[in-house]
Formats: structure tokens, C-alpha cells, sequence
């Protein structure tokens, strides 16, 4: 019986607590419906002054947030000065807009009865039933709580039926706790709900104090007290490099389009709030009127009606006082917006200057860029001219114009690279580390191209002369950048012949230890000899003086050529050398007394002179009979192994 007793407790509280809660409930939803014929201007949250309020807080927030993110980093060390001072007036302003709209929204609050700014009458008469609900709910959990609590330590000290009482008790006691825990849960769940929808209804006061919320380093309780920053420190320019300084132009003008926004929208805040300002100023018109009206109007003569006179201007007195709570701060928020627009105009104009240099500067290095480039084209094109000009060797032509090619590829090079590179530091080791690797990968090409210098030098190797290299004996038929080739000869060491073989040889064979053997600058000429052995008893005299005679007659046939040589030699070479012409010489030999005469050949002409040698000295010999007698078999040979 106790047990029901109890659970019919529940349900009668349960029901008080449902029936104390769902009218209200449902409450503010007829509370908020407006009649039929009611004004839309009236209706909370739709008169225009509202609008306009909530207009000038969103667009002053936005433009503070521009301005406290708003970087002068890339600017001179003044810009600091002028961001810090418009950031500070900034601040001030937005303070000053808040201050305002709170003072409009209970001024408004107080002109329309509490619905335009206070927000619905009936949501808070909710709110507050709903708590009163938590609030019963919970003082009857707690005695419960207690009861149990108190039960739970009596029953194991209690015996029989007693134990069974309070047993029966203590359960009958939890069912109403678990019930009424059940009836909280269900209620804060409401209250919860109730509090987040009524709450989007509570009228200008609440969206202003929501704006409130989204910048919350403006309202705290005790502001920590902050120091002005110290300027940055002047950033170190990162190079001179065209690359860095079109950069920096680009970047300049970045933040010449963000600091135009910047003032253009302190320009947007600025006609807000003389829209907010508007209205008040004509209510205070309308105030100061009525004041002057009733100030000029003679005292009434008796008590009440000056009693009711005085009233009168009591209410007009605190009318235009809330009137000028809210629109002194507009005006000074209009002052401080036009001072941080001028600090932020000054940071503009250093800024326009920064990026007329910027700018000039980047033109700077694009002209020199260009005359860089134009001087290295100009001194190519002379070097061409002056080389088909002056130079009439194909040979030492070519050489020059690949010279002339090598250069202008290398000054271009430099040329772009010290004009877009700024870090010469990083560059240089860049480059140090590559050239290593390309050294190490091409060593054998960067041989064979020093090398080619060398081949191509004043007194190196030119086309058509004999070179004997790598044991190898050929007429030079090409020197090019990294190899030579030239026409194989074979064949006796005086009537050398083309084998129809071409041989290629690497320039770098010249630091390798090979020898190579060529004919002296400007010569093409071999010695060669006439060796006869001499009798014993013979003129030697004789002998000598024919045969010198016999070779002298063949030599005379080229002697012009030689002596041609021969001055070309000179004019290359600062060792002088008597000119080429046919001696003669007795030796000492294994067989007796040798008789040499030696005499020079034209190299292209080897065969036919010794030709021609071998039949004048024959013919020498044998019409003359003591000659005959004097001399043995001649023999013609090279004087030197080539």
C-alpha cells in the first residue's frame, strides 16, 4: 500500500510539474505572432534604426579586423608608426560604437514600451518558468536522496518485519527518485532547448551583445596592460637580383590595393554611421524645440500646473540626455575614423613612394639587362665582321668564329645570371659543387678542350700539315673542339702515301705523355742525303765537288720555294736559322770514309726530288771515270727518322 501510495505521489507532482511547464510552452509561440494589423516597423527587430545599428557594428568590426591584420613588414620603417596609430584609433572607435548602439538600444527600448530593444516580454516570463521548474525539481530530489541515503544504513542493523517495513519503504522511495530524476532530465532538455530559441529573439540588446562577443579583447573585465611595440627591426634587403626586385614590385603593389581597402572601407564605416547619427540628431532637434517651447510659455499660476510644468521639462531634460548618451560617441567615433583614415592615407603615400622606387629600380635593372645584352651582341658582330675582314685563312677563320661563339654564349650566360641572381654566396657554392661533379664526369672532353687551344695556337697544328702522333703518320685534315683527324700516310720513310684511312685521335692525347711530331710554323720541307763510300787512295776533293755540284743543279730547280719557307719561318720564330740549302761532309765510317751530302725536299714532292736526285748524281758518277774510280754505289735516304 505504501508502495502505491508513493508512485501515486509521483504522479500527481509529475503532472503539477507538467502542467506548470507545457502552457508556458507553448507561449511564446502565440506571444510572438504579431496581430493582423500591426506595423512592421514595430515588430522587434524589423524597425529600420535597428537595421541600421546592426549595419554599422558588422561593417566597424570587419574594417577593425582589416586593420589589427593589416602587415607593414615590407614597408619602410615609418609605415609601423602609421599602422600602429590607426590600428589604436581603430580600436577606440569600435569602443565607441558599442557604447553608442547600447545607449540607441535602451533608448529605443524605452520609446517602445521594451519590445524593440528588450526583446519579447513573454520569452522571459518562459525562461523564468522553466527555471522555476528545474529549481522544484531539484528540491525534491534532494530530501528523496537523503531518505534513501538514511534507509540504506538502518536496514541491516534492523531485524523481522521492521527490516521488511524499511525495505519496502526504501523502494517505494527509490521509484520516486528514479522518476523525478527522469521528469529533470526531461525538463533541462526543454529548458535547454527553450533557452537557445527564445534567446534568437531577444532584440537589438542581444544581437548587440552577440557582436559583443565576437571581439572580446575590447570588453575584458581587466585588460592587461599593453605596452606599445617596439618597430620591427629593419629587414636586410634580400639581394639586388632582378628576380628579388620584380618580387618586391609585385609585393608593394599588393599592399598599395590592401591599404586603398583599408580607407576605403574606414570610408564605409564613416557614412554609417552618419546613417545611425541621422536620426538621433533629429530627435534631438525635436528635444531641444520642445524645450524651448515650454521655456518660453509663461509659468502657470497655480501649483499643479507647475508641478506638471516641471515635470515637463524634467522629461524633456532626461530625453535629451539619453538622446546625447548616444549621439556624443557617434561623433566621436566619426572624429577618430577620419584621424585613423589619415594615418592610414600617410602609410598609403609612403607606400606610393616605396613603389615608385621599387618600380624604378626594376626598370633600372631591365635597362641594364638590356645593354648588357645589346654590348655582348654589338662586340660579336664586330668580332665577325672584323674576322671575315681581316682574316682570309678559312682555317684561322673558323677558329675565330667558334671563339667568337664560345665568348658570346659565356658573356650572355654571365650576363642573365648576375642580373637575375641576388645570393652570389649560395650561387657560388652551387656552382662550386657542379663544377666538381662535371670536372670528375667530363674530365677527358675538358682535356680534349684545353687542348684544342693549344692545338689552335700560334704555333700549332693547322690543316694539311704532317703530324706524326700515337705512332701514327698522317696530313692533318681536321682540328676540331674535342678531336684531330687526319689522313693516314704509310710507305717508306721517303715516299710516304696515303693509305685511304682516316684516323681520329682525342686533343687530350697532348697531356697523355705521347709525343706528337710536326713540321716547325710556316716550313714544309724534310732533309734528306746522298751517301757514297769513298776509296781509299781517292780525291776527296773531287769527289766532293761533283757531287755537291750534281745536287746543287737539282736543288736550284725549288730553291725559290725554300727560301720562301724559309722567311716565313723567320717572321714566326725568334730563333734564327741559316736558310736550306745543300752541304756536303766526309765521315768516318765502319767501311772507310762515307761522303754525305745533304740537301732539302719539299715534303709533297719527296719522291719526284729524290727522283731526279738519284739520276743527276748516277749520271755525275759515270762521265767522269776518275769520279767513278773514287766512289762507290750511291744511296739516297732520309737524314733524320721522321
Amino acid at each position: 500500500m505504501r508502495r502505491d501510495s508513493g508512485v501515486r505521489m509521483c504522479l500527481l507532482g509529475a503532472v503539477g510539474i507538467t502542467a506548470a511547464v507545457l502552457p508556458g510552452l507553448a507561449a511564446p509561440q502565440t506571444a510572438t505572432a504579431p496581430p493582423a494589423k500591426a506595423s512592421p516597423s514595430n515588430a522587434p527587430g524589423n524597425h529600420p534604426e535597428d537595421a541600421a545599428i546592426i549595419r554599422h557594428l558588422n561593417s566597424a568590426i570587419t574594417w577593425y579586423r582589416q586593420v589589427a591584420s593589416a602587415d607593414e613588414s615590407a614597408g619602410q620603417p615609418s609605415d609601423f608608426f602609421y599602422l600602429d596609430n590607426a590600428r589604436t584609433l581603430a580600436r577606440q572607435a569600435l569602443q565607441l560604437a558599442f557604447q553608442s548602439a547600447d545607449a540607441e538600444a535602451a533608448l529605443l527600448l524605452t520609446e517602445k514600451g521594451g519590445e524593440a530593444a528588450g526583446g519579447s516580454p513573454q520569452a522571459t516570463d518562459e525562461q523564468q518558468r522553466l527555471s522555476k521548474a528545474v529549481d522544484t525539481l531539484e528540491n525534491l530530489i534532494a530530501p528523496l536522496e537523503k531518505q534513501i541515503a538514511d534507509l540504506d544504513g538502518q536496514i541491516p542493523k534492523a531485524t523481522g518485519k521492521k527490516r521488511q517495513d524499511l525495505t519496502s519503504t526504501r523502494d517505494s522511495l527509490q521509484q520516486r527518485l528514479e522518476f523525478n530524476k527522469t521528469m529533470l532530465e526531461a525538463v533541462q532538455k526543454v529548458s535547454t532547448f527553450a533557452s537557445n530559441t527564445l534567446g534568437k529573439m531577444g532584440g537589438l540588446q542581444k544581437e548587440i551583445d552577440d557582436l559583443k562577443k565576437s571581439v572580446p579583447e575590447l570588453f575584458a573585465k581587466a585588460p592587461t596592460k599593453v605596452t606599445a611595440p617596439a618597430p620591427p627591426p629593419a629587414v636586410p634587403s634580400g639581394g639586388s637580383g632582378l628576380i628579388t626586385i620584380a618580387s618586391n614590385l609585385f609585393s608593394k603593389l599588393g599592399d598599395m590595393r590592401d591599404i586603398h581597402q583599408l580607407v576605403n572601407g574606414a570610408t564605409g564605416v564613416i557614412q554609417m554611421a552618419h546613417q545611425v547619427q541621422s536620426p538621433l540628431r533629429t530627435r534631438m532637434r525635436i528635444t531641444v524645440d520642445q524645450g524651448r517651447t515650454l521655456a518660453s510659455q509663461p509659468p502657470p499660476p497655480d501649483p499643479a500646473g507647475r508641478e506638471a510644468a516641471r515635470q515637463k521639462i524634467d522629461a524633456i531634460m532626461a530625453q535629451f540626455k539619453q538622446v546625447s548618451t548616444a549621439a556624443l560617441p557617434l561623433t566621436q567615433e566619426i572624429i577618430l575614423l577620419e584621424q585613423s583614415q589619415s594615418s592610414l592615407r600617410q602609410w598609403e603615400a609612403s607606400a606610393h613612394s616605396g613603389l615608385v622606387r621599387a618600380l624604378q629600380d626594376f626598370m633600372v635593372h631591365i635597362a641594364i639587362l638590356l645593354a648588357g645584352i645589346l654590348i655582348v651582341l654589338g662586340i660579336s658582330e664586330l668580332w665577325r665582321k672584323a674576322t671575315f675582314r681581316y682574316v682570309q685563312e678559312a682555317r684561322r677563320r673558323h677558329q675565330l668564329l667558334l671563339v667568337r661563339q664560345i665568348a658570346t654564349v659565356t658573356l650572355l650566360a654571365l650576363v642573365l645570371i648576375f642580373s637575375f641572381v641576388s645570393q652570389f654566396g649560395s650561387l657560388a657554392t652551387f656552382a662550386g659543387f657542379l663544377t666538381a661533379g662535371i670536372a670528375v664526369a667530363l674530365q677527358t672532353v675538358i682535356l680534349s678542350v684545353v687542348a684544342y687551344f693549344f692545338l689552335i695556337g700560334r704555333q700549332g697544328v693547322k690543316v694539311g700539315d704532317r703530324v706524326t702522333v700515337s705512332g701514327v703518320t698522317g696530313d692533318v685534315i681536321d682540328v676540331g673542339l674535342v678531336r684531330l683527324s687526319m689522313m693516314e700516310l704509310s710507305g717508306p720513310s721517303s715516299d710516304l702515301h696515303p693509305t685511304g684511312r682516316v684516323v681520329v685521335v682525342s686533343n687530350a692525347v697532348l697531356f697523355q705523355g705521347t709525343p706528337l711530331f710536326k713540321q716547325m710554323p710556316g716550313t714544309a720541307y724534310a732533309w734528306h742525303e746522298v751517301v757514297v763510300n769513298l776509296e781509299a787512295g781517292s780525291n776527296y776533293s773531287l769527289a766532293e765537288s761533283k757531287l755537291l755540284d750534281a745536287v746543287m743543279a737539282v736543288h736550284s730547280q725549288y730553291r725559290d720555294s725554300m727560301e720562301k719557307q724559309h722567311k716565313a719561318q723567320a717572321g714566326l720564330m725568334a730563333v734564327t736559322s741559316p736558310p736550306p740549302s745543300p752541304q756536303a761532309r766526309v765521315q768516318l765510317a765502319e767501311k772507310g770514309l762515307d761522303l754525305i751530302v745533304r740537301f732539302p725536299v719539299i715534303l709533297q714532292r719527296e719522291a719526284e726530288i729524290d727522283d731526279q736526285m738519284a739520276k743527276k748524281v748516277v749520271e755525275v758518277i759515270n762521265s767522269d771515270p776518275e769520279l767513278k774510280e773514287a766512289v762507290g754505289t750511291p744511296t739516297i735516304r732520309p737524314s733524320s727518322k721522321s
